[in-house]
């Protein structure tokens, strides 16, 4: 295959992949626009999320960890697998990476004295900070390349995103439930 075909194929499938049911699941929203904008830009961010985890020698499996317990003060490794749709065994041992490294407190549940109650330490809820700085950082690099009236309506699209996470976050749960 030539150059010139392999670019007019990339070139013709970009305008055409656009999902088959998107516009009968959704018919007033262009989900298949705003679905691959936010693939885009979570390839793109993964990547890019990657220096400052490897800077502060923590994996993305250990911060994907300490962010829901802070969003989930008391919640147990079962909750944080369920709801992550992670292997029990791997959030165990994450967890116990984190404690062991003083990230995460471990006490015992009230209700249930096998349980364990999962909570941030001082340095977890530091380094949270720090991922978020360092995260910041890399955005605010990025945004520098992007035009003005860009910015300003991202700044404008920030709580739909919030928005977009919290409803993403509660069909997990109805969808965990109906396991």
């Amino acid at each position: 295959m030539t150059n010139e075909t392999v670019d007019d194929l990339y070139e013709d499938s970009r305008g055409s992949i656009r999902g088959h049911r998107a516009p009968e699941i959704l018919p007033d929203v262009d989900v298949t626009e705003i679905a691959s904008a936010v693939y885009d830009f979570l390839s793109a961010l993964r990547r890019l999320m990657d220096r400052p985890n490897q800077k502060l020698s923590i994996s993305q499996s250990e911060i994907e960890v300490l962010q829901f317990i802070s969003q989930h003060p008391g919640c147990g490794v079962s909750d944080i697998a369920r709801l992550r749709f992670l292997r029990a065994s791997n959030v165990s041992a994450t967890v116990r990476r984190l404690i062991n490294s003083g990230l995460v407190l471990r006490r015992a549940n009230d209700q249930d004295r096998r349980a364990q109650d999962l909570f941030l330490s001082e340095d977890g809820i530091e380094m949270l900070n720090s991922v978020t700085d360092e995260w910041a950082l890399l955005i605010s690099r990025a945004a520098t390349r992007m035009d003005g009236r860009d910015l300003a309506k991202l700044r404008r699209g920030v709580p739909a995103l919030r928005n977009l996470s919290v409803a993403a976050e509660g069909l997990i749960e109805d969808i965990q439930r109906q396991r």
